[in-house]
C-alpha cells in the first residue's frame, strides 16, 4: 500500500469515540427533510438506516482546533480519541460534562457510564459508523436500528420519536458551558448524575450527587464573596487562612452566614437545610432520603446558581422532569387516547382461559344483579 493511498484512507476513515443522547431523540437539521418512518417500514425493516448515521454538524466544546463534538441524526455524539480521552473514566467524565452542558442549556439528557461507549469511525465526514458497541441498553438499541435488525417492539421508537433541532443543541451547549466555566469547581458530570437520579426516582443517587454540587457552588460563593472580598479590603493572610479553614467554616455555617449577608432568603436556607439533613442521615445512618428531600437538593442548586448568576437564565430549571422521568410504578396508570398500533402477544399456558374468565366476570355480576 502506497503512502498516498494510506493518507487517502486516513482522511476518509477517522477514528472516534461514540456515546448517545439518552433518552432517544432524532436530531433535526433545518436544511434536511424531517425524519419520517411509517408502520409498514417498521414491520418490514425498511427504514432509511443511512440517515441515522448521517452527520448533522459539529459543536464547539472547548477542545483545541480542529476538534469538536460531532452529532448525527440518531443522536450519536462522537469525540476524537485524543490522548486525554484514551482512558475510560476520563472519556466518560468528559462526555458527561458535554451532556451536562446540554442539560443546563435546557435539553434533557441522562448520564452515561463506561458501558455506554462505542468505538467507531467518521466516514468521509458524512457519517458516523460504530464498529465496537457498548453493552448499555441505548448502545444496543442504536446498533439494532442502524443495522435494521431491531424488532418491531423496539423499532416503533423510530415513529413519532422525540426530536431536537441541531441549532437548539448548539445553543444549549453554549449556555451550559458558560455556566460550568464560570464555576470552575462545579462538576458537570455530578450535576448530570444528580438530575438523572431524580428522574429515575433514585432519591439516594440524586441527593448524594446534588449535595456534592451544592457544596461545590457554596465553596465558589464563599471564595468570591467572602475570602476575595476580605483580601481586597486588605485583610491579613492569617484571617484569610482562617476563613479558608473548612473545619471551622462547615457548609452549615457557610449557608447560615450567606443567609445573614442576604445572599439566601429564609426559604432557600430551609430547603438547603432539609437536603443537608437528609444527606447526613444517608451518609451516617444509612437512611434512604425521601422524594421531598431529594427535590429540595435540586431546588437548592437552583437557588445557589441564582446567587452566582443573578442575571443569567438557566434553562435547566424550566424543564418539566416529569415529562422525562419514570413514573411511580405503584401509581394508577393513566391511559391517554386510543392505541394507534397493536400486535398479538404470545400466550402463556392457561393465560387465555384466565383472561376469558376475567372478561366474563363483570357480565356475570351484572346478570346476577338483574335477577334480584
Amino acid at each position: 500500500m502506497t503512502d498516498d493511498l494510506k493518507s487517502q484512507i486516513a482522511k476518509r476513515r477517522v477514528p472516534c469515540i461514540i456515546a448517545y443522547l439518552d433518552p432517544f431523540r432524532i436530531v433535526e437539521l433545518e436544511t434536511l427533510p424531517p425524519w419520517q418512518v411509517t408502520i409498514d417500514e417498521v414491520n418490514a425493516l425498511t427504514w432509511d438506516y443511512v440517515k441515522l448515521h448521517e452527520i448533522v454538524g459539529g459543536i464547539d466544546i472547548g477542545l483545541d482546533a480542529p476538534y469538536h463534538l460531532v452529532v448525527t441524526r440518531d443522536g450519536a455524539l462522537a469525540l476524537p480519541p485524543i490522548e486525554s480521552l484514551q482512558v475510560d473514566h476520563a472519556t466518560v467524565e468528559f462526555f458527561n460534562r458535554c451532556l451536562a452542558g446540554f442539560l443546563i442549556g435546557g435539553v434533557y439528557c441522562e448520564a452515561i457510564s463506561a458501558d455506554s461507549l462505542d468505538l467507531g469511525f467518521v466516514i468521509d465526514w458524512k457519517y458516523v459508523r460504530s464498529h465496537r458497541t457498548g453493552q448499555a441498553a441505548p448502545n444496543r438499541f442504536h446498533e439494532q436500528i442502524r443495522y435494521r435488525k431491531a424488532s418491531a417492539l423496539e423499532a416503533i421508537m423510530l415513529m413519532d420519536a422525540r426530536t431536537v433541532r441541531f441549532s437548539d443543541l448548539v445553543t444549549a451547549m453554549k449556555t451550559g458551558l458558560s455556566v460550568l466555566d464560570q464555576i470552575s469547581r462545579l462538576r458537570g458530570d455530578l450535576l448530570l448524575k444528580g438530575v438523572t437520579g431524580i428522574a429515575r426516582r433514585d432519591w439516594s443517587a440524586g441527593l448524594s450527587n446534588l449535595w456534592i454540587v451544592i457544596e461545590q457552588i457554596v465553596s465558589h460563593i464563599w471564595d468570591t464573596e467572602i475570602i476575595k472580598k476580605a483580601e481586597a479590603s486588605g485583610s491579613p493572610k492569617s484571617r484569610r487562612d482562617q476563613l479558608s479553614d473548612n473545619r471551622t467554616w462547615t457548609v452549615a455555617v457557610k449557608l447560615e452566614l450567606l443567609h445573614q449577608k442576604g445572599y439566601l432568603n429564609v426559604d432557600a436556607l430551609q430547603e438547603l437545610s432539609v437536603a443537608r439533613k437528609a444527606r447526613n442521615d444517608l451518609a451516617h445512618e444509612g437512611h434512604t432520603p425521601s422524594e421531598v428531600s431529594a427535590l429540595a437538593s435540586l431546588s437548592g442548586v437552583r437557588r445557589l446558581l441564582r446567587v452566582v448568576m443573578p442575571h443569567q437564565h438557566v434553562p435547566l430549571f424550566d424543564l418539566n422532569l416529569s415529562d422525562h422521568a419514570i413514573s411511580d410504578p405503584f401509581a394508577p396508570k393513566k391511559l391517554e387516547g386510543e392505541p394507534k398500533y397493536w400486535m398479538a402477544i404470545p400466550k402463556l399456558p392457561g393465560e387465555e382461559e384466565l383472561e376469558k374468565l376475567e372478561a366474563s366476570l363483570p357480565h356475570q355480576l351484572r346478570s346476577d344483579e338483574g335477577r334480584r
